[in-house]
């Protein structure tokens, strides 16, 4: 498993000096890198940055790893308190902590659930809307919609294999809402390109923005210019995927 990070903008990179700045397979790789994101200060920083677009700080980047059983979440929880006790404990490490509950939420949600997980209703006890259009959903894979943020998503995803959480809400969300599109097929995507796929947390997390998982709210409906005006105001992002 390896990751190309000039495809982040991060320039090329020695993986032998430097083995935190690509995604490389094992637990060897797995433990270099959480020594170093948590040597220096990232944790106190995470919810500050985690919902940008792109770079390899903004995010710990510890899915691939976490996903292909390379690195265990019961010892990155135990690190993440080593650093609270060395270092400091703030809003940015405790919601690290969060977003790792999640991820066990969606392990034993699909245990649960268990076929579910796939169905196009889910967990919900109601029918929702949703068809598969091939053209639309072609487009959409392909980055060729008429929402040029999304279509930066979607590219930096096939050519990368890597997407920021936000990234891939703002893609789903267009699919399932925008284009009014099945939600399963966007899984399906996903699970087809993403370097740091996982069963639960992929299906999960198609289930919370169609609104048919357990979150009783509904849906989620992102709106695209809002988005746009929020995490790429300047437009670099749509410019580094999209020329």
């Amino acid at each position: 498993m390896e990751f190309n990070t000039a495809c982040l903008g991060l320039g090329a990179v020695d993986a032998d000096s430097d083995p935190s700045q690509r995604l490389i397979g094992g637990e060897a790789a797995a433990r270099a890198h959480a020594e170093s994101y948590f040597s220096g200060e990232l944790p106190l920083t995470y919810k500050l940055v985690r919902n940008e677009l792109d770079g390899w700080d903004n995010s710990s980047k510890f899915s691939a790893w976490l996903n292909s059983g390379c690195f265990s979440v019961r010892r990155l929880v135990d690190l993440l308190n080593e650093f609270e006790l060395r270092c400091e404990r703030n809003e940015s490490t405790y919601w690290l902590y969060i977003e790792l509950l999640w991820r066990e939420y969606f392990q034993w949600l699909a245990l649960k659930i268990g076929k579910k997980l796939f169905l196009k209703n889910g967990n919900a006890a109601f029918q929702i809307s949703g068809r598969f259009d091939a053209g639309a959903f072609s487009a959409w894979c392909r980055g060729e919609t008429e929402y040029p943020l999304v279509n930066a998503c979607m590219k930096q995803l096939s050519a990368t294999g890597y997407l920021s959480n936000r990234g891939r809400q703002i893609a789903a969300s267009c699919l399932i809402n925008e284009l009014e599109g099945d939600w399963r097929y966007g899984a399906a995507w996903f699970e087809s390109q993403l370097i740091d796929y996982d069963v639960a947390a992929n299906w999960g997390n198609w289930q919370y923005l169609a609104g048919v998982g357990a979150d009783p709210r509904g849906g989620r409906h992102f709106n695209l210019a809002k988005q746009t005006e929020i995490y790429d105001a300047d437009g670099r992002y749509r410019s580094r995927w999209l020329d």
